[in-house]
């Protein structure tokens, strides 16, 4: 059977002026099961790359400590002279590096970085969306149809590498993926694209995580691809996706639905549905009206019930109105650092959790009139939100 080639959305795009000034980020999410307990847990792997041409055989990270001035701007600052007074102790310089970050979420969540060199980065038009590989590392790939790879940090170095913005762990993957459903066209603006190109995608394969061994089972893996790149993140950053359905109506499970949120775009979000081939798409950077609100924020805390973030979300057009309520435990979310183009320290900081929970509800209007179409729980909803600013090291 001829393999796949990489579509449009999904292929690398750091061309032109995005090589200096750019980013590319892909986003793989799978559910998988413990062989030891039984648990379900949800997985991350992802594929970032930042301004490949500034440094294409070296990975310069901006939040590793640089001496800005000469030898003897040294001795002075050691010396306590007052020239040392006028000596930036640092300089800060652009981010150039391609990094894998693998994951689990959840309560003991935890993000493993991995950086290579841009020039070691591989992509093929036949079958290959990206590879990262070197002679330290086991390569790490995203192709049509598979994922592989392993990231390893030890305690030892992130002591001598904070700005790794890691946690120590290991993890390891192979996997096998069929895209069920993708939203096309997507949002785009000047400075940032995305393409939720794998909205529903079920996958199959295995995870160890920390030594313990993981099974990806191809019906209970909610799978999600989706994939984003420009000069800009969206400040804020709001993002929800869930394909784990069950009518509230029928009390089906919904084999061939989806939904995914993400923005803020110019003071929008898109927000795409598709329920049992019903596609109802509210897209920030086309021109067709639409009415929106939408929120997350947390909520009043309770006797013995752990604080909760909110994201709500209620769209409309002349046609339909999607509601949206989406609820996570704060103590299943935990922070994600990504280093942005232009450097200056910054970095989009994004809270995010997979265990969100919540309902789902669409109306038809009917001259005055709504009626319900579907109402359904959802369950794995992978809630996110996030902003640009300084990190604590």
């Amino acid at each position: 059977m001829k393999k796949a080639t990489v579509s449009n959305n999904e292929r690398y795009m750091l061309k032109g002026s995005l090589k200096k000034n750019g980013f590319d980020w892909w986003r793989v999410v799978t559910s998988a099961v413990s062989h030891t307990t039984g648990e379900e847990c949800i997985f991350f792997i992802e594929f970032y790359v930042v301004n490949p041409a500034l440094s294409p055989q070296d990975c310069v990270l901006g939040f590793k400590n640089r001496f800005a001035r000469t030898e003897s701007d040294l001795h002075s600052a050691l010396a306590g002279t007052e020239a040392a007074h006028k000596i930036e102790a640092e300089t800060y310089v652009l981010p150039s590096f391609a990094m894998v970050k693998a994951g689990i979420y959840g309560e003991d969540g935890k993000q493993i970085n991995a950086y290579y060199p841009t020039g070691s980065i591989e992509t093929d038009k036949q079958s290959t969306v990206i590879k990262l590989s070197s002679a330290n590392k086991e390569p790490c790939a995203l192709t049509t149809d598979s994922c592989y790879g392993s990231v390893s940090v030890n305690a030892t170095d992130l002591e001598s590498q904070p700005e790794l913005l890691s946690q120590s762990g290991s993890m390891s993957w192979n996997l096998h993926y069929t895209k069920q459903f993708s939203f096309s066209p997507n949002y785009k603006s000047k400075t940032f694209h995305w393409s939720s190109y794998g909205a529903r995608t079920t996958f199959e394969g295995h995870i160890v995580f920390d030594g313990e061994e993981f099974d990806v089972i191809p019906e209970k893996s909610y799978g999600y691809i989706d994939k984003n790149w420009g000069k800009e993140f969206p400040s804020p950053f709001f993002h929800l996706n869930s394909s784990s359905f069950t009518s509230i109506i029928n009390g089906k499970t919904l084999k061939s639905s989806t939904f995914v949120a993400q923005g803020v775009f110019n003071k929008r979000l898109s927000v795409l549905t598709s329920i049992e081939g019903l596609n109802i798409e509210f897209n920030a950077s086309k021109r067709k009206k639409y009415f929106l609100n939408y929120d997350c924020s947390e909520m009043p805390v309770e006797d013995d019930v752990p604080p909760k973030l909110h994201w709500s979300i209620s769209v409309n057009n002349k046609r339909y109105v999607v509601d949206i309520d989406v609820f996570c435990h704060t103590t299943s979310m935990f922070l994600r650092d990504y280093e942005l183009p232009f450097g200056n320290r910054k970095v989009m900081r994004i809270l995010g959790g997979g265990t969100g929970e919540g309902e789902l509800r669409i109306y038809k209007q009917i001259h005055k009139n709504l009626e319900l179409i579907e109402h359904v729980r959802m369950a794995n909803v992978i809630c996110e939100y996030g902003n640009i600013e300084l990190p604590t090291m």
